[in-house]
């Protein structure tokens, strides 16, 4: 059984096309990509055009049908102004494997589109790009246009997908949805940002004061000096893994040859010497030579 553009059935209707139209601009995306088109599942499509930030729709957006026959895939039409031209980038994936697919931008809407009113190049490997000869807006101004897919030039009757443009209203509420959810995404990444830094531990300065800490989590006092190579192994390691510090231990970093009255309370005799202590400055635990953050945290109690 066949689909053609003037009646018949629609099951062969089968694929999932996204059409986007995007205009103005949206600083807020800062990250787009540089040339062409990012397409990923369940992620915002974003791409910048001569330094212009355009949002586009998200996966969220696709229309899909049960597959039918030999084409169990899907196919994604994304449209992007470009002045004067409009860019048509059609990516079909799981359909038929070589060959070339026509399509183009019918007349009529979707199930059974009409005329075609500008071809496009075939999709070749999956992937189609056109520079359609007229606006967005001139495009808009047309409707009801569809992008129609057919499965062959020999089998043209036989449609693998198809889906309606969408107007310039609803192209601006996803738009604005893009946006807002954009937004709410960044927001919820800089709070789990800062939770993420508020759990780590950290490696700080000796002050009598910071003793205090142990009140709800670890404090291990590093007796060290500069002269000393060992300590210097493990001061270094620290500093390059600070964020594998966990979050309930604060080291302090003592130094070794000014600390008298602290080496003679603890009775550190040793460089590379580590003291944990209660909030209350008594010693929980002393122990030497730990040449590693791991081997330093695997020595805390």
């Amino acid at each position: 059984m066949e689909t053609n553009s003037t009646g018949g059935s629609s099951k062969f209707i089968i694929g999932a096309v996204v059409i986007v139209a995007a205009i103005g601009v949206y600083t807020f995306l800062n990250s787009a990509k540089d040339g062409g088109v990012a397409m990923e599942e369940n992620e915002g499509v974003m791409m910048k055009d001569d330094g212009v930030d355009v949002a586009m729709m998200k996966e969220y957006m696709s229309l899909r049908a049960a597959p039918l026959g030999d084409f169990n895939g899907s196919v994604k039409a994304v449209l992007t102004p470009k002045g004067e031209k409009t860019e048509v980038v059609i990516t079909m994936v799981g359909g038929p494997v070589g060959g070339k697919h026509p399509a183009h931008i019918h007349v009529g809407a979707c199930p059974m589109p009409g005329a075609v009113k500008y071809p496009l190049s075939p999709v070749v490997n999956g992937t189609s790009v056109t520079m359609v000869d007229v606006s967005i807006e001139q495009l808009w101004s047309m409707l009801p246009l569809a992008i129609n897919v057919h499965k062959s030039a020999a089998e043209a009757k036989v449609y693998l997908a198809c889906a309606d443009i969408k107007n310039k209203a609803e192209a601006n509420m996803m738009i604005g949805m893009m946006q807002k959810e954009g937004e709410a995404m960044a927001k919820e990444g800089t709070m789990m940002q800062a939770d993420t830094m508020m759990k780590v531990g950290s490696y700080e300065v000796y002050a009598p004061e910071k003793i205090a800490k142990a009140a709800t989590g670890d404090v291990v006092l590093f007796f060290r000096a500069s002269w000393c190579s060992t300590c210097r192994g493990l001061d270094a390691d620290i500093k390059a893994n600070l964020k594998n510090i966990p979050s309930d231990l604060t080291i302090l970093d003592v130094d070794y040859d000014n600390s008298g009255d602290l080496k003679k309370k603890y009775g550190v005799t040793y460089q590379h010497t580590m003291v944990q202590v209660d909030q209350n400055g008594k010693m929980i635990k002393k122990w030497m030579g730990s040449p590693t953050l791991a081997a330093f945290v695997a020595e805390v109690k």
